[in-house]
């Protein structure tokens, strides 16, 4: 579908269609001189973006139709290469026809991210991995909430005015369930009431889904970095790959806690293996109880970095960026 309308508006515009993974579209109206991105902020559509001076990627898109070029003299984290193949850099692109732009990630992050909903949710399963660690369960009482991986919502503390942020570690495709991994902090307003007031059937109130700390399509090897209850965004990324069609993607999160006696997830991390054989995990403690664990010492970071120099360069990169 080419982008509809008149090649220009009064403001001698042109029409640029914004065509995301699931399907829906947007149109904006792109003034001479105004980049893609702030056409789209400015209209109300909140395209994924961060740095805004065509340094982080985060806002890339790909040209399908028309002609858009990066303004002069910016230097822009692409390739030669992928600008040839129409890839643009939102924050740094004009539009000088009418296009089709698409966008590498569904529209329900944007949707949400302008009109967050508040929802009924019921308090599930409860589940205490390790002291400083709480898993849960909240069901959905409304069917059109829907979130992309890597997001978040935030949730209202029962009797309280409070509310605290917490990424889903379930994938969408388990709806009208998600599940949450928490950090239990002393004295801590969502930890007191999971530690001594929570019961399976507690009504709780939810705001979302927010957050553009979401996964990108991508051929190339997919690395994850995580520690502690930061897991949770990236099961919920592995479980919307497992449930992908065609071919995977080769994966390699590096996952850790402070001290294998805290560790947790390891039975989850080794069933998703055993279901992909794409994935290999580096699993890791900042510190040892003496335990023969199997688990590498350092963080993540130093550990994913340790592991990677033993073994054979992989494929490029493509890891999911933060919001």
């Amino acid at each position: 579908m080419a982008a509809d309308g008149d090649s220009a508006d009064a403001r001698g515009g042109v029409s640029v269609t914004l065509r995301f993974e699931d399907g829906a579209e947007r149109r904006i109206v792109v003034a001479p001189g105004q980049f893609v991105l702030d056409a789209a902020l400015a209209q109300g559509v909140p395209l994924i973006h961060q740095c805004r001076s065509g340094n982080c990627s985060t806002c890339v898109a790909t040209l399908i139709e028309g002609e858009s070029a990066t303004a002069p003299g910016r230097p822009v984290a692409l390739l030669a290469s992928e600008a040839a193949a129409g890839r643009r850099l939102l924050c740094v692109s004009y539009a000088h026809a009418p296009s089709v732009i698409r966008e590498h990630y569904p529209a329900t992050p944007i949707d949400a991210a302008a009109a967050p909903r508040r929802f009924s949710a019921t308090l599930g399963a409860l589940a205490r991995p390790n002291p400083k660690v709480a898993i849960f369960t909240l069901a959905v009482a409304d069917e059109t909430f829907a979130f992309a991986s890597g997001q978040y919502v935030r949730i209202r503390i029962p009797h309280t005015d409070e509310w605290r942020s917490y990424s889903m570690a379930s994938a969408a495709h388990e709806l009208p369930a998600m599940t949450f991994i928490v950090k239990l902090i002393a004295g801590g307003a969502m930890s007191e009431y999971l530690l001594r007031a929570a019961r399976p059937g507690d009504r709780l109130e939810i705001e979302g889904p927010r957050g553009a700390f979401v996964l990108r399509r991508s051929r190339g090897q997919h690395v994850f970095v995580a520690g502690g209850t930061g897991l949770a965004p990236i099961l919920s990324m592995l479980d919307a790959i497992r449930r992908r069609p065609g071919m995977r993607p080769p994966m390699l999160p590096s996952f850790g806690c402070s001290r294998d006696a805290e560790f947790f997830a390891r039975d989850e991390i080794e069933l998703r293996r055993w279901w992909m054989p794409e994935l290999r995990a580096i699993l890791s403690a900042g510190r040892s109880d003496g335990a023969d664990d199997g688990l590498r010492r350092g963080n993540p970071v130093d550990a994913l970095d340790a592991a990677r120099s033993t073994r054979p360069a992989p494929p490029p990169i493509c890891a999911a960026r933060p919001r």
